[in-house]
């Protein structure tokens, strides 16, 4: 009997050696880290074709025309997807939950090189105070893209929110350095809705 033990034994130790001389080591499987890692690399893609301009508050709109005259509506009738160009849809990590409702928005007809585009925005005081409220852009070639998001886990948490509650008026400004061209065709999007304007760039565009 002692043979056969004494043959799985050194089995063991051979099989232990040649795993620690031979094995290589791995990188553990870091969930978190392997996401970040793909948002980074998502975002270094997604500036080969489209900016991801900031969006900031402003604390006052003195010296600059805001005005709704220039900016249309148009109801949207089918998905979200099928509205926004195939790059950001396919970038983008999933569907946005839009606000699903907007009382008014304003803007600029014009802005100048190194300025920042001006938009005033009124909703619900209940969606635009929450930290999950977020205006996300998209820039390529004289096409602006606004989604104004609600950052929750999903649609049913909207139900959360009073829709009907008073509304607020936010003042947000837009970077405007990526931007290239004389006229920029600017659509900001919110559940069911779009609303489409242009804007006039005065100046000369920034070389890099």
């Amino acid at each position: 009997m002692w043979p056969i033990a004494l043959s799985i034994l050194t089995f063991i130790i051979f099989y232990t050696w040649v795993q620690l001389k031979f094995r290589k080591d791995e990188k553990p499987y870091e969930p978190n880290y392997e996401m970040q890692e793909r948002r980074n690399q998502v975002a270094k893609k997604n500036l080969y074709d489209w900016f991801s301009l900031s969006v900031n508050p402003s604390a006052q709109a003195e010296g600059y025309a805001l005005s709704s005259s220039d900016i249309t509506t148009r109801f949207i009738s089918g998905p979200l997807e099928n509205e926004l160009p195939s790059q950001i849809v396919y970038y983008i990590p999933r569907r946005p939950i839009l606000v699903p409702k907007l009382e008014s928005l304003k803007s600029q007809s014009s802005f100048s090189t190194k300025q920042p585009i001006k938009l005033q925005v009124s909703l619900p005081g209940a969606f635009g105070d929450s930290p999950d409220f977020h205006l996300s852009t998209f820039y390529k070639e004289g096409e602006l893209i606004i989604l104004a998001e609600m950052r929750v886990e999903n649609d049913k948490a909207l139900d959360a929110f009073e829709t009907e509650g008073p509304s607020k008026t936010y003042l947000f400004e837009i970077e405007t350095d990526p931007i290239e061209t004389e006229r920029v065709n600017a659509k900001f999007y919110f559940e069911g809705q779009v609303r489409e304007w242009t804007l006039d760039r005065f100046g000369e565009p920034i070389e890099e």
